[in-house]
């Protein structure tokens, strides 16, 4: 009898525990079941973050007349997204719900890398080759067009630094103060010493120093074969090789490049505003390259001489004229 009794006090002791943890996770259940039916968890006030590039109150504007009133259990973050979803800018969403009546939503963007150029038409593009929308629906349902770099946006270009060897302006100013006598459709070469494009490369060329009408980011140019999707993502290999050296130029370089070439076997061209034209070669040792890039663009500011072009490809023994003296 008493080896009997001694076995069942463990279980006995056990109960309490038992009981304590069902009780713990009930009380979420019951809480979450009641509070999604009481008025006192309506929702009179949503804030909104993270929308850098979202300027205005559109964001804000969608999420009140859909969830204003409603109750703050039955919001998810699917939801919220879906709603947002009509805003080109907008990756995802996530929700926080501050209790008993508060709706703090924070958002994830696209971060535009470039304009591109396909059939005719603007696309505004991401670093991850994301197809953000085309610029008339940019316009419609993104940041106001400014004639120069958005203050708020930290991934777009900015004004170049003194380590570039002249003043140079955002890459959008530029398209109306850069002249196109340096690329003149002629055989013969170049201010920068390369051959001039002719015939239907000249025209493109042109035409990407232009640049989209009333850009609203200072953001270099590509062109593409290719069809572009509003939300799909970029399927011409060129395009997508381009990208990541463009979003890994440093801020100072970013401003001032205005059109990025790209040939069929994946070789980049960089051109900048007011010089130089960067031969890249391919998109390997592009953070060597980039070295190499600042150190000859800084060397030539200290000579207060200015540098025309410069060849990166191989950033062991880089190419450039004039030649320092």
């Amino acid at each position: 009898m008493a080896k009997g009794g001694g076995s069942s006090r463990p279980r006995f002791r056990l109960l309490p525990t038992v009981l304590l943890t069902a009780a713990i996770l009930a009380v979420p259940t019951v809480v979450y079941a009641w509070g999604r039916d009481s008025a006192s968890f309506a929702i009179h006030t949503i804030t909104v973050s993270g929308d850098h590039l979202l300027r205005g109150k559109r964001a804000l504007r969608l999420l009140q007349h859909d969830y204003l009133g409603h109750n703050l259990f039955t919001v998810t973050t699917g939801d919220v997204t879906r709603t947002l979803s009509a805003i080109p800018f907008v990756r995802a969403a996530s929700v926080n719900r501050d209790f008993p009546q508060t709706l703090r939503v924070t958002v994830m963007e696209y971060r535009p890398a470039a304009y591109v150029l396909s059939h005719g038409v603007w696309y505004l593009v991401a670093a991850d080759g994301h197809v953000i929308a085309p610029l008339t629906k940019t316009a419609a349902g993104g940041p106001p067009a400014t004639s120069g770099p958005s203050p708020s946006a930290s991934a777009t270009a900015t004004p170049a630094s003194s380590a570039a060897p002249s003043a140079t302006p955002s890459a959008s100013t530029a398209a109306t103060t850069f002249t196109t006598t340096t690329f003149a459709e002629s055989p013969s070469a170049g201010a920068d010493g390369l051959p001039a494009p002719t015939g239907r490369a000249a025209a493109l060329r042109v035409r990407l120093e232009a640049g989209p009408p009333s850009p609203a980011f200072a953001l270099p140019r590509l062109s593409t074969d290719t069809a572009l999707h509003d939300g799909g993502t970029v399927e011409d290999p060129r395009v997508a090789a381009a990208l990541p050296v463009i979003a890994g130029l440093p801020t100072d370089l970013r401003a001032g490049l205005l059109v990025v070439e790209v040939s069929p076997v994946r070789q980049l061209t960089l051109l900048f505003a007011h010089g130089p034209t960067v031969t890249w070669g391919d998109v390997r040792r592009s953070q060597a390259k980039t070295l190499a890039l600042q150190a000859v663009l800084a060397r030539y500011a200290e000579k207060h001489t200015a540098c025309v072009f410069v060849d990166v490809s191989t950033p062991d023994l880089v190419l450039a004229l004039p030649v320092l003296k």
